[in-house]
Order: C-alpha cells, then sequence, then structure tokens
C-alpha cells in the first residue's frame, strides 16, 4: 500500500513544481516591447518646401495603436507590464497655414495582439470588449500649430488636444506627441495616460491576476501624402 502513496504524493509534486514553473515563466519569462520612438526615415531634399496639404495613415511595421497596462501577481507582489497593439489602424490628417487643422485616427480593437493570447481573448469579452466595441477613435478638436518655418527631419514635440471614444464612452484627452516630417511622410509617437474607470472599462481580474486602473494609450504612426 505504500507503494502507490509514494507514487500519488510524487505526482502531486511534479504537478504543483510544473505549475509553479509555469507561473514563473508567465512573470518572468519575457519582457514588454520599448515604448513608441521614431524611427530613422530618409529625408527627401527635394519635394515640398512645407507639409501642408493632406496627409493619410500608411500601413507599416511600426503602425499601431493600443495600450501599456501593468498586471499584479501574487497578492499584489509582482508587477508586470503588459502591451498589446493593433497595427490596424486608419486616419487622415490636414496641415495649413502652419497649423494641423483635422485629424481623425482609428483603431481596430478586435486585432490587439499582445505577447500572451491567454490575455488577447479575455479582453475580446471582458475589459476593452473589443467584441462589443470594435473600435477606439481619436479626434483633434483644438488645432495643433506647428513650429515654422518647417525644417525637414526636426523632431518637435506638440500636445495633440480632442477626443478620445474607448469602449463606447468619449472624453477629452491630450496627447503628447514627438513628430518628425522626413518630406514624404510624417511620423507621430504618443504615450497618454488613461484611466480605465473614466471609459467605464472593469480592470481584469482573473483572480490570478488584475490590472490596475490606470495606464497608458500607446501610437506610433506613418502619414504619407493623401
Amino acid at each position: 500500500m505504500r507503494h502507490p502513496l509514494r507514487w500519488l504524493i510524487a505526482g502531486v509534486t511534479i504537478v504543483v513544481l510544473a505549475a509553479i514553473g509555469f507561473g514563473a515563466w508567465y512573470v518572468f519569462g519575457d519582457s514588454a516591447p520599448a515604448k513608441p520612438k521614431l524611427n530613422a526615415a530618409p529625408i527627401d531634399a527635394g519635394g515640398p518646401a512645407t507639409p501642408a496639404g493632406a496627409w493619410k495613415v500608411a500601413p507599416g511595421p511600426n503602425v499601431y495603436v493600443g495600450y501599456r497596462m501593468t498586471e499584479v501577481f501574487a497578492g499584489d507582489i509582482v508587477h508586470k507590464t503588459a502591451v498589446g497593439r493593433t497595427p490596424a489602424v486608419s486616419g487622415t490628417m490636414t496641415i495649413a497655414a502652419g497649423k494641423v487643422t483635422q485629424a481623425d485616427v482609428v483603431g481596430q480593437m478586435q486585432q490587439l495582439a499582445s505577447n500572451r493570447a491567454a490575455r488577447d481573448n479575455y479582453i475580446h469579452s471582458h475589459a476593452i470588449d473589443s467584441d462589443s466595441y470594435p473600435t477606439a477613435a481619436f479626434r483633434l478638436t483644438t488645432p495643433i500649430t506647428l513650429p515654422q518655418p518647417s525644417t525637414k527631419g526636426a523632431e518637435i514635440d506638440v500636445q495633440a488636444a480632442g477626443t478620445l471614444t474607448l469602449h463606447g464612452v468619449t472624453r477629452p484627452i491630450t496627447i503628447p506627441l514627438r513628430t518628425k516630417w522626413s518630406g514624404d511622410t510624417i511620423q507621430v509617437v504618443g504615450t497618454a495616460p488613461i484611466v480605465l474607470a473614466d471609459y467605464q472599462i472593469q480592470p481584469p481580474d482573473t483572480g490570478v491576476v488584475k490590472v490596475d486602473n490606470h495606464g497608458s494609450l500607446e501610437l506610433s504612426l506613418t502619414f504619407v501624402r493623401g
């Protein structure tokens, strides 16, 4: 009778060790991608002398909108950064008389992807609830005055005041942006704090992991002539 008991204890021990190992891998096994930043882009020495005109978001490997949140494990002992991004982004922008006069950007939330399939599947019907609210949208409400004269290749910082529609709720938001006009493209990156409760989003809490109520909206966009 002792042998079955020893086998049972050994089996339970293996399962516990495997669970601990999986938990350690899940928490410590990888790191979140860096925050968005401008990329080196070739400067078009010719072409128009100003960025005035109509622009549109172009798809590409560095084009996305997404979130950066803090996941909490082990009773608030272990904190891990979670980042999810959707490359499915569309948008337009108009520049006239040295100002950004119009900008609209829409992200497809159902294509949000992180490094965890379980996390991505969860937010389809919980938290962001992308199945019910498949898009998030930013609309500029105050023109952005650009430094004059415009210089190709120069990185500039601006504040984009507008509205963010997320989870079916529209609220005012100001997003600090860093931009660079390279002649044929305009790169835009930015990060802005958000509070989930402001958008009636219930922070995820699975019993194993929970998410802070505060996080960040992130974006990295490339505009081309529209």
